[in-house]
């Protein structure tokens, strides 16, 4: 009777919600969904009782037990009914990240099973099917590592469930609910990328996997793998990366955020050069403009150059000299190794030995001191170019090895920086295109933006037009023939012919390149 409209005591009906006398008694509403509260209003009786609501206590949150956070304690003036409670916001609102990742399932074969419907914000209409045995499963690839609050799932009608979600290999905890076809649990905080929905029965039309987090995701220290049960996954290799230029809706740099993930996939991010030279290609009738990417400034953190190379805990080795880092200059913000096996950080311009690291396939993982000094930005390149990167140091037995490389008086760099620029996306780039090398400065908050093919910072609330990038499926078709295969005649008949069968199959948005392999006349 407390939920059921009325505002109060009438002449006929009495809708107020009482307890018998107990010890901590209360009352709990279960809305059913996650939302962000901003606010609550209370109602007592008109006639008598209202003190007695003095000093309870607000609680908001994931468990239907009574320990979630207090919000507020109530506090009724004298011949006042009703309470309402200021805004609450503890500064950790949860937001569905589920929203801007990849979905897949057991069926992907399945006809009119697709699995992208359990994260497109709809509940009710859209649903997906697994139903292969044993044990059909869902996986929602959040593409970057985030704290996982909570997992909210809904299915096309109530149903009595056998299921198991986790959040990379840790399982969260079902919250009891009356709500049958909506399912929450309690995920406690749980770092991870995948999170797979595995039933151990029939599975139940599933229409909406929610993923909720506080957006504080870490920095993404793990490689970019598949999970291992998902077959056709969009890969490096069978997957690119597309930029979309929006050029004629000009908004700020977080209203374009918001524009990319819900149309595509977020802002861009530019991994290398080659990238680069991509970006330069949609911009070709748009030399002249600028437009943002997905790079934004936060708190400058000294971190790795190379990513994936170490574990969880090992990415936050440090082992400083006394003293260090001393950041009285702005310039200070490159670190270097010296033949002590202290680190020191330095003007990023100055020059010195390297250390280098080659973690390439079929290389011998090896660390390679360069005795050429160069500046930490050249000597990065020239690490990238040759092996595989700049030296990340993950502990002491492997900092005494180092130190050992470096000749006695001398100092080398390693791959730690400081740097006070992210990406949009939580994916990791330290690759950077300014021009001559320059840092970017803009007054704050900023942002960046390409103008005249570099970049550059200014704040985010400039109106701009905006890149973002999604993903985009790659088919490879090998084919042979006894004929001369490098003849461009023949190479057009056959591009002709495939363009051909791809709009057959009701495909347009393609683009088909050519690749020869072997000697003339080989496929």
């Amino acid at each position: 009777m407390a939920i059921d409209e009325h505002p109060g005591p009438t002449d006929a009906l009495e809708t107020c919600a009482s307890v018998a006398l107990q010890d901590n008694p209360w009352w709990q509403l279960d809305l059913r969904n996650i939302y962000r509260v901003t606010a609550v209003s209370i109602l007592s009786s008109g006639d008598c009782c209202s003190e007695q609501l003095n000093g309870a206590e607000v609680r908001i949150g994931l468990s239907k037990d009574v320990t979630n956070q207090r919000c507020a304690i109530i506090f009724v003036s004298e011949g006042e009914q009703k309470y309402i409670l200021p805004m609450w916001n503890n500064g950790r609102t949860l937001q569905n990240v589920a929203l801007r990742g990849l979905a897949f399932h057991s069926s992907s074969s399945l006809e009119n099973s697709v699995a992208s419907k359990v994260i497109d914000g709809n509940q009710s209409s859209t649903c997906s099917v697994a139903i292969e045995q044993p044990g059909p499963w869902v996986t929602v690839d959040l593409l970057v590592p985030y704290s996982v609050t909570a997992v909210q799932l809904a299915y096309s009608s109530n149903c009595c469930f056998s299921y198991d979600v986790r959040v990379d290999d840790t399982s969260c905890e079902v919250i009891s609910s009356n709500a049958y076809s909506l399912m929450t649990l309690d995920c406690g905080g749980i770092v991870g990328r995948y999170v797979t929905v595995i039933h151990h029965g029939v599975a139940t039309p599933l229409c909406e996997v929610e993923v909720y987090s506080t957006l504080e995701n870490l920095q993404n220290r793990f490689p970019q793998l598949p999970p291992p049960h998902v077959k056709d996954y969009c890969s490096d290799v069978s997957c690119g990366r597309d930029y979309i230029l929006i050029p004629d809706e000009p908004k700020t740099w977080f209203e374009a955020q918001s524009y990319c993930r819900e149309k595509y996939t977020d802002l861009a991010t530019i991994n290398d050069v080659q990238d680069m030279y991509r970006v330069m290609e949609k911009m070709e009738n748009y030399s002249k403009k600028d437009f943002w990417i997905g790079l934004y400034e936060d708190v400058a953190t000294w971190r790795w150059s190379l990513s994936g190379y170490y574990g969880a805990s090992e990415a936050e080795f440090r082992n400083w000299g006394a003293g260090e880092p001393n950041l009285e200059r702005a310039t200070q913000d490159c670190a270097g190794i010296q033949h002590t096996g202290e680190w020191r950080d330095l003007q990023c311009d100055l020059l010195n030995f390297f250390l280098c690291f080659d973690g390439r396939t079929g290389a011998l993982k090896s660390k390679i001191l360069v005795e050429t000094a160069m500046n930490w930005a050249d000597a990065h390149s020239y690490c990238r170019k040759h092996h595989t990167d700049l030296l990340s140091v993950r502990n002491q037995a492997e900092n005494q090895e180092v130190q050992s490389m470096v000749p006695e008086g001398k100092l080398a760099w390693i791959g730690l920086f400081q740097d006070s620029w992210k990406w949009s996306d939580g994916s990791y780039s330290s690759f950077r295109y300014l021009s001559q090398e320059q840092p970017l400065l803009g007054e704050g908050p900023n942002c960046a933006h390409v103008s005249d093919r570099k970049w550059n910072a200014r704040s985010c609330d400039t109106k701009s037009m905006f890149l973002c990038y999604t993903f985009k499926k790659k088919t490879f078709v090998r084919i042979s023939a006894d004929f001369d295969m490098s003849d461009p005649a023949v190479q057009q008949q056959i591009v002709i012919q495939l363009e051909a069968k791809m709009r057959d199959m009701g495909i347009t948005d393609f683009k088909i390149n050519w690749k020869m392999s072997g000697q003339q006349k080989q496929p």
